[in-house]
């Protein structure tokens, strides 16, 4: 799993289910978007926004149309549903992706090096 380097979007993920299909990377799903067509793929990255970039894609248009594809990116906004496959533990999915956030959170050690949020100092 890649982690973004920004902590936008790092927060975002960690406080939402966009960790689940960031967990879905590299498994073959299928994609409802808005307008009725589906895409079917391989996960190959999805961000903080749930911006979703498939391979392998078999796209089938509102009319019932077949194409296939080598690449598809779809925009958050532009997704009504995700299938998460059978074979995916949601609950471990879900845990892994959040262990992942905070090593690099916390990359050093929880008492060394920078912090990404640093602590008020009182007086």
């Amino acid at each position: 799993m890649e982690v973004s380097h920004s902590v936008k979007e790092r927060t975002i993920a960690e406080n939402s289910l966009v960790i689940l299909l960031q967990g879905l990377c590299g498994h073959v799903t299928t994609v409802d978007l808005r307008d009725e067509s589906t895409a079917t793929g391989r996960i190959t990255s999805v961000d903080a926004f749930m911006n979703v970039r498939l391979a392998e894609v078999t796209f089938t248009d509102r009319q019932g149309a077949v194409s296939q594809l080598d690449e598809l990116f779809v925009t958050g906004r532009n997704v009504r549903y995700v299938h998460i496959p059978d074979e995916v533990d949601i609950r471990a999915t879900i845990e892994q992706q959040l262990q992942a956030i905070h090593r690099v959170r916390y990359f050093g050690g929880r008492d060394k090096g920078r912090k990404e949020f640093p602590r008020a100092k009182y007086k």
